[in-house]
């Protein structure tokens, strides 16, 4: 089975359906999306995810979400969760609660969003200068209770997230460096990092696919205990090289698409 694998789009509705055009182009019925999706709701958002669904509806295609930290999480948290535990943002767009479990091509995936935003402090402050609009959500950050659902089922071959288990030499090394951003909402961002990879290192899956940096990741990450490693495979955002990717489940193989070939 080929499946999507779409990175961060930051509500980047136009990116969107270019994506869907590329993955229907080549048969593919489900879209893998890494987080940052951008979900929100009222005004112009309305229509333009209806926009997007539809496409998908057009082209039998169903999008799954593992939400970021780019999210309107009262929004997530305010939808019905259908019965198989998926939570339609849409009938065609699926958001996964932290720790679902499911299947892709016969191959086991649990689901684990989330991370902690390093803007963190100038979000919530251009959300007091626009007006009081919230631009940051507190359940963006994996609890203990998220990773204790995640591990409670044990090993699964795939796991789809929106933050990176650390270290990841490729992922340190962009990492490295001065940065503009304040040191407690690193050492918070750190924190949530550290807590994802608790879950990791229970759940041992073959491979993750990740978001969440922008870049492309075709690295591992080693177990603490020599125990073994996970392929890390991080899809870059939208606009980007590397954007786009496909997952063979037969293969566990995971092909990023150029930019300059869509």
């Amino acid at each position: 089975m080929k499946v999507g694998l779409l990175g961060d789009i930051h509500g980047n509705a136009r990116w969107a359906r270019h994506a869907i055009e590329v993955f229907g182009a080549r048969g593919i019925a489900t879209v893998v999306q890494v987080g940052d999706l951008g979900v929100a709701h009222g005004g112009t958002e309305i229509e333009k995810w209806d926009r997007a669904n539809k496409l998908l509806r057009v082209h039998g295609m169903t999008m799954l979400v593992a939400p970021g930290n780019h999210e309107d999480y009262d929004h997530i948290d305010a939808l019905e969760p259908r019965a198989d535990g998926w939570i339609p943002f849409r009938d065609r767009i699926l958001l996964a609660p932290r720790g679902h479990r499911s299947e892709l091509g016969g191959r086991s995936v649990v689901w684990l969003g989330g991370a902690g935003s390093v803007d963190r402090h100038a979000r919530r402050q251009r959300g007091e200068w626009q007006g009081r609009r919230k631009l940051w959500w507190e359940q963006e950050a994996i609890s203990d209770a998220d990773i204790e659902r995640a591990v409670a089922g044990g090993h699964a071959e795939i796991m789809v997230t929106h933050e990176a288990p650390a270290p990841v030499p490729s992922i340190e090394r962009a990492l490295g460096g001065r940065t503009p951003f304040k040191a407690h909402d690193r050492e918070y961002a750190a924190h949530v990092r550290a807590a994802l990879t608790r879950a990791v290192d229970a759940i041992r899956p073959a491979v993750l696919v990740h978001g969440h940096h922008h870049r492309i990741v075709r690295d591992g990450w080693r177990h603490p205990d020599g125990g073994g490693a996970t392929r890390v495979f991080g899809l870059a955002a939208e606009y980007s090289h590397g954007g786009l990717g496909v997952l063979d489940t037969a293969t566990l193989e995971v092909e990023h698409l150029a930019f300059d070939t869509m």
